[in-house]
């Protein structure tokens, strides 16, 4: 899947790809012309000394040339990359069940958009890509080694067996400790998500030593791995170059001799040492390379087993126009590992009508409410809406006809206007003020100094649990849904609050199909019938809440 990824800057990359195939042509002649020279110096040939001079020069500065516009090239496409990677990995993970994402901790999924991202990253663009020209300089080396002295060459070669089992000895643990690290590092992402988003409780209860004391534990876990991964990492390249180095210094003894001889000549010589040592540095980087493999091996398991996932079904019908009948036919749910939660529910909900769902807690009124937007599946059964049925309907075409006010409001950091379009980003500002008034928030909303361009905060940390529940209510009737399901719309009301919600709710909810989850009576006087939940099954309740029968609702 990776592949994928990099298949959109497939011309980037083979034209950084190019400029390093450059450089290694041009590294490769640099021995060649340095060996003429030191030939020169120490024969009394008539070499061109100071042409070559100003040849070798040329050569260098061509280099790096090649290498600046290399590395900004590659920076660029790298970072373009890094930036794809996390969109698209975010976008992925938008799409996702929900049960999916709320099975997984969050730092799993920070860290994958993250840290993961970084390394895979800079593995494909630094270490993959590098890879071909580091294997060109090693082969063009020994080639031209040959021609010069392959006696003194043969040694060399065989030696490179030796390298890849090193190679193999010295990285066998970093794989396991890569895995073991990148879960201490979500581990820690996750105690420090929590720990801020539950901070008024830590503070409460004073625990912020004992949560501190977690944080330290949890990065002290990954602190350690990343030691013991950076000493079998550290342990690679040098040790390999040495062994690279130690094989130069044999030649060189060696081929002193050949010299003294007269069967070598002092530019052969020096351009064969030059080569020997020109070879340390490709063996070297395939060492590093090797190590950064292992470590990228795990991100790149954890990223495509997270593509792997389905996203929720997109596709299917779309509905043109939506009355708003609902209906729940022989529906079961139960979540893993539990009894079933719903026991063949079956009920319907006429285009336009009121209903309260109540039951006690953990009688699946949400679960219900989860169903119907399709949350979640049921096990068995079906739901319809104006008789088609919602496994068929294009998921997001079918949810835009559906707003929800969760029990737990979810806001984003931004202006109080900005969290109420949130229901329809294309809103005008009187229509977000009509929605406010609807909603009961206008009222708070007016006394503040900035009114609708109010900064509420993360998660709307400003304001108070009521008028966060107004805005969210404001954000669900901006939308004009066909369908409205209000949690708990009126939790965080004082009674004359809800009293006034009440009275407008009339108005604004008429024309629309509503399912109100509530205990609250005020609210109750809001629904043409009241169902109750109860031990899987759903039945005709009365304004008191006592079921009035004991039949389970049938269509």
């Amino acid at each position: 899947m990776l592949r994928d990824k990099l298949w959109p800057f497939r011309w980037p990359l083979a034209l950084c790809l190019a400029l390093m195939l450059a450089e290694s042509a041009a590294v490769l002649v640099v021995p060649w012309l340095g060996g003429r020279i030191v030939g020169g110096l120490l024969s009394s040939s008539q070499l061109p000394l100071g042409s070559l001079a100003v040849g070798l020069i040329c050569l260098f500065a061509l280099q790096a040339g090649l290498q600046i516009a290399q590395r900004r090239m590659l920076a660029r496409t790298a970072a373009r990359l890094t930036a794809s990677l996390r969109i698209d990995l975010y976008d992925h993970i938008q799409r996702l069940p929900l049960p999916w994402v709320d099975d997984r901790r969050r730092g799993d999924l920070l860290s994958l958009i993250t840290r993961e991202v970084d390394v895979l990253s800079e593995f494909a663009t630094g270490a993959v890509l590098g890879l071909l020209p580091k294997i060109i300089v090693l082969a063009g080396a020994i080639v031209l080694m040959f021609r010069i002295e392959p006696i003194f060459t043969m040694p060399i070669v065989l030696g490179i067996p030796v390298f890849y089992i090193l190679l193999k000895l010295l990285g066998r643990n970093i794989r396991p400790l890569a895995g073991e690290s990148r879960d201490a590092y979500a581990q820690t992402v996750s105690i420090a998500d929590e720990n801020l988003s539950i901070l008024q409780a830590v503070k409460a209860y004073t625990r912020e030593e004992l949560e501190a004391k977690r944080y330290t534990a949890s990065v002290s876990r990954y602190r350690e791995l990343q030691e013991r991964m950076i000493v079998h990492q550290s342990l690679l390249g040098p040790l390999v170059q040495f062994v690279a180095a130690a094989s130069v210094v044999l030649v060189l003894w060696l081929a002193g001799g050949k010299v003294t001889e007269g069967a070598m000549t002092p530019s052969d010589m020096a351009s064969f040492l030059l080569y020997a040592a020109l070879l340390t540095r490709p063996v070297a980087g395939l060492a590093d390379l090797w190590g950064q493999f292992q470590h990228a091996r795990g991100s790149l398991r954890h990223m495509n087993e997270v593509l792997a996932i389905r996203p929720e079904g997109r596709g299917g019908r779309s509905l043109a126009n939506v009355e708003g009948a609902i209906r729940f036919e022989d529906v079961y749910f139960g979540y893993i590992g539990r009894p079933p939660l719903l026991a063949g529910i079956s009920f319907d909900i006429a285009a336009g009508e009121t209903i309260a769902i109540t039951g006690e807690n953990g009688a699946g009124k949400t679960t219900l409410m989860d169903l119907l937007l399709r949350f979640r599946d049921p096990d068995k059964g079906r739901i319809l809406l104006d008789d088609n049925d919602i496994s068929e309907l294009d998921l997001g075409a079918y949810r835009r006809h559906i707003a929800l006010v969760p029990q737990r409001v979810a806001l984003v950091d931004g202006t109080i206007a900005d969290n109420i379009r949130f229901g329809d980003p294309e809103a005008t500002r009187a229509r977000i003020e009509t929605a406010a008034r609807e909603a009961e928030a206008w009222g708070f909303i007016g006394e503040l100094p900035d009114g609708l361009d109010t900064q509420i905060g993360e998660r709307g940390i400003r304001l108070s649990g009521g008028q966060r529940q107004r805005i969210a209510l404001a954000r669900a009737l901006l939308k004009k849904p066909a369908i409205l399901v209000l949690d708990e719309p009126t939790a965080m009301f004082d009674p004359e609050g809800e009293a006034r919600f009440v009275e407008i709710a009339r108005t604004a909810l008429k024309g629309r199909t509503v399912i109100l989850i509530t205990h609250r009576p005020a609210s109750l006087i809001l629904a043409d019938r009241i169902l109750r939940l109860h031990k899987g099954a759903l039945y005709e309740s009365s304004p008191t809440g006592s079921p009035s029968s004991v039949g389970e609702l049938r269509a």
